[in-house]
């Protein structure tokens, strides 16, 4: 049997182990919708965005990447909490383009049109808000998201399609400010956004006002995060979500966030000095428990960016969802400085099979740039924990960042280097982008470090370069850099070697040839 039939077998076997119906899109559409007294309030919309785009813009093929837009979720479940009609459109997963989304629209019939976007996807978010002003000028945009919260005032100033841009850490509050007070104007735009002091009652927000630019004070944030709702998952299509190959073990999965904000005050994130809030352990619980009956999840990834850095807190849900024995597998991420060898054994016991640890560099210089060496106290720590975490059981997964400022070509090498050292099951290897409002981009602004290659914000998505740092010669040899990488340290027979050894089912033969196919067309 030669490769090819191999594979062709392996899919036969998939299609005979499924017995279950997936909905049509109709279906999937439908079920985003939930109207209150035959009215749609707000619609939710995640812009159209391919895999491919979001992971390197070469053509990946169907390889899975796509999970529930949870802060979507969030807003959508609160809205209709207090009692409005909601809807949601996950446009990658749904694979729909700008022009189905306006057909929907013009069938819905939304008060207000939401977006949801990340800088890479802002353009998608534009080119339909611009339509939408255009075609139905009385429908009113708000745009809010990662990229309104660093580039608030940017979007305000460049894109007049979105009436309202909203920013802040909880989007909540916001939302429902805005669904109240436009439903109370009848939802008349034109009302709406003349009232200056109606506008001015709504933190969180910024607008144009008489040709200038307002942004009224921020909303304070949800101290009590259990007050919030479940994420509406049933009104999003939860039989498309499926990870990257290399990032889950057990299907169904679905991912969760627990933990809003971060600690740690990292130059190149958004999230940077953000602070963190919990929900508590038994409302994570709650939601697990809700996810297994409802859905049948079998794996929990935890997208929280530090889940482990209060260590009594995880502790208690550790203990929680150990005694619960619900046959659950899980991922987080975490920080190199929260963990220690007792902790990481609760963690396997209660089901944690991998750690994807933010390393970005070892290099204490290059950490020292980028504040990272406040979360990694240096490399014999990351050796340590690394230790720790595979004798507990549990994969280990790492983040290295290509391109950082003061890095030469020797040094990035060296940062490989490190990477092979810790021997991780995986790692991934980004280029730096100084996202819009992040220290790092207003450093670079001000002459600090290097240069921008680009503004163009659909390149902004870690794989690209848009910038380039002093110590290298030009785009080239940063991109041939990032190649180096995923070369040096997956083509290692040892590392081979030891990933086939690793094989224990089906489904492991299945994630590693799409992860393999991916990783071969996008790096290799």
């Amino acid at each position: 049997m030669n490769l090819s039939q191999f594979i062709t077998k392996i899919g036969n076997l998939t299609k005979l182990s499924s017995t279950k119906t997936t909905p049509t899109l109709e279906e999937f559409i439908e079920r985003g919708f939930e109207p209150k007294n035959n009215k749609i309030d707000i619609l939710f919309i995640n812009p159209p965005s391919s895999i491919s785009e979001r992971y390197g813009k070469e053509d990946m093929g169907e390889v899975g990447g796509d999970l529930i837009p949870l802060g979507m979720a969030s807003l959508a479940a609160y809205i209709r909490e207090k009692g409005y009609g909601v809807g949601v459109l996950d446009c990658p997963t749904l694979r729909i383009n700008n022009e189905d989304v306006y057909k929907i629209i013009l069938e819905r019939d939304p008060a207000i049109i939401g977006f949801s976007t990340t800088t890479y996807s802002l353009s998608r978010a534009t080119e339909l808000a611009k339509k939408i002003r255009e075609k139905i000028p009385n429908k009113l945009t708000i745009i809010g998201g990662s990229h309104a919260n660093v580039a608030g005032i940017e979007t305000a100033n460049e894109y007049s399609e979105f009436d309202l841009i909203a920013y802040g850490l909880d989007g909540e509050y916001i939302a429902y400010d805005i669904v109240k007070k436009f439903k109370e104007k009848n939802y008349n735009r034109e009302s709406f956004l003349s009232d200056e002091q109606n506008l001015k009652s709504i933190n969180g927000i910024i607008y144009r006002y008489k040709n200038n630019v307002v942004k009224n004070p921020p909303r304070e944030n949800i101290l009590n995060l259990d007050e919030l709702p479940l994420p509406a998952r049933d009104l999003f299509p939860m039989e498309r979500y499926i990870p990257l190959p290399n990032q889950y073990k057990r299907l169904p999965l679905t991912n969760m966030v627990v933990i809003r904000g971060c600690p740690y005050f990292c130059s190149f994130c958004d999230q940077a000095g953000t602070g963190a809030r919990r929900r508590s352990p038994q409302k994570v619980i709650e939601e697990i428990k809700d996810c297994v009956n409802k859905y049948g999840i079998k794996e929990i990834s935890f997208w929280d960016d530090t889940m482990s850095y209060h260590k009594k807190w995880m502790r208690e849900f550790l203990d929680l969802l150990i005694k619960e024995n619900l046959d659950l597998v899980w991922s987080c991420y975490a920080a190199v400085n929260t963990v220690d060898k007792e902790i990481l054994k609760l963690m396997r016991k209660a089901g944690c099979w991998n750690i994807f640890y933010g390393y970005e560099t070892a290099i204490e210089e290059l950490a020292e740039n980028i504040q990272t060496n406040r979360k990694n106290k240096n490399f014999d720590r990351m050796k340590q924990v690394a230790k720790w975490t595979k004798e507990a059981g549990i994969e280990v997964r790492g983040s290295f960042l290509i391109g950082l400022p003061g890095e030469t070509p020797e040094l990035a090498k060296r940062t490989v280097q490190n990477a092979i050292e810790l021997d991780p099951d995986y790692a991934q290897f980004t280029l730096v982008c100084p996202y819009p409002g992040t220290k790092l981009a207003k450093e670079i602004e001000e002459g600090k470090w290097g240069k921008f290659i680009t503004r163009d914000l659909e390149e902004y998505q870690c794989w690209n370069v848009t910038w380039l740092p002093d110590g290298y010669k030009n785009p080239k040899e940063l991109k041939d850099m990032e190649r180096y990488a995923f070369r040096k340290f997956y083509l290692r027979p040892s590392y081979i070697l030891k990933r086939i050894l690793k094989i224990r089912s089906l489904e492991d033969i299945k994630r590693y040839l799409k992860g393999g196919t991916a990783l071969i067309k996008s790096f290799l």
